[in-house]
């Protein structure tokens, strides 16, 4: 009986002494839990304080990292994520046509966003190999991105190289003096380069089965009544007709333009003109300052060229 008094003892004091572990080790796990928790909204709303804690540094480490899949390119966050673009013609061409212009005074940049000469610029777009991105920038900026091996992207860099040919073509030829010309327009009127010296011509090259040619014609007119009245601008256009066709023509269409016809040789050989319409600038001097192909960058650099040069006479 006394053996067994002593076992039954023994049990309770066991028993009491396992409760009492585990009841206070229950106690420990829930307060060193409700300190985590502190920590880490602490540190949510305290963030600013830069706490060096060794809990709040391992719970910062822990925050997912931020997402810049709208930058690509080594970390430049001015180049944008550029796949929407290259993914179709149709996508290509309508961001090219909202944001590049390859006879606009932009800042050329290579692959790795390293500043390089235009002609540089031009020329390795020729190669099809890469796109002209435009820059998230307060200036105009255009970084090459280098094209994969896809189809799409396959043909986009043929369009590319198509557009950049001409542009880079043009773009020789600034600087250099404009072709020896004599010309009779329609009405009979002469302009030559002796006659001409010392003035700015703002010339157009177009023919009559151009559809984009003629619908440049009232934009054409507005500027040609613009700097009509200074005697030291002449504007010209050489067309590639003759002179029965494009009389019975401009009866119909109205264009302000002195006209020149027959004049498909002297644009091709002597001008070197890769696509129509084309607009030149030629200063004072004879020199060919700008060369575009259409009319909304005509007037662009009229802005920037013509217009402070026109504001001495």
């Amino acid at each position: 009986m006394k053996n067994l008094l002593i076992t039954i003892a023994t049990i309770i004091g066991a028993f009491s002494l396992t409760y009492y572990v585990l009841t206070n080790l229950f106690e420990t796990n829930d307060f060193n839990s409700g300190t985590k928790t502190n920590v880490v909204s602490e540190q949510t709303v305290n963030d600013s304080n830069n706490s060096t804690s060794e809990e709040t540094e391992t719970t910062t480490e822990a925050l997912p990292e931020e997402d810049n899949s709208d930058a690509i390119a080594d970390g430049n966050d001015m180049l944008p994520d550029v796949t929407q673009y290259l993914n179709s013609q149709k996508n290509w061409r309508n961001y090219f046509e909202e944001n590049i212009n390859l006879s606009s005074d932009f800042i050329p940049l290579n692959e790795e966003g390293e500043e390089i000469d235009k002609d540089q610029f031009l020329n390795d777009l020729t190669s099809g190999d890469f796109a002209p991105i435009k820059l998230a920038s307060g200036e105009e900026m255009y970084q090459l991105y280098e094209l994969n091996d896809t189809d799409s992207q396959n043909k986009i860099g043929k369009s590319i190289k198509l557009v950049a040919n001409t542009s880079y073509s043009y773009y020789q030829k600034l600087g250099t003096p404009l072709p020896e010309f004599n010309f009779i327009d329609l009405n009979g009127s002469h302009f030559s380069s002796e006659n001409t010296k010392n003035k700015v011509l703002i010339l157009t090259c177009w023919y009559i089965n151009c559809k984009t040619c003629i619908e440049e014609f009232p934009k054409l007119n507005n500027l040609y009544d613009k700097y009509e009245a200074y005697e030291d601008v002449v504007f010209l256009s050489l067309a590639f007709d003759s002179s029965d066709k494009l009389k019975k023509f401009l009866i119909k269409k109205t264009f302000r333009y002195p006209v020149i016809p027959n004049q498909k040789k002297y644009m091709d050989k002597k001008l070197g003109i890769k696509q129509y319409p084309t607009h030149l600038i030629v200063d004072e001097e004879g020199n060919i300052e700008k060369m575009v192909s259409s009319v909304e960058e005509l007037m662009i650099a009229l802005e920037k060229i013509a217009a402070p040069d026109l504001a001495e006479f």
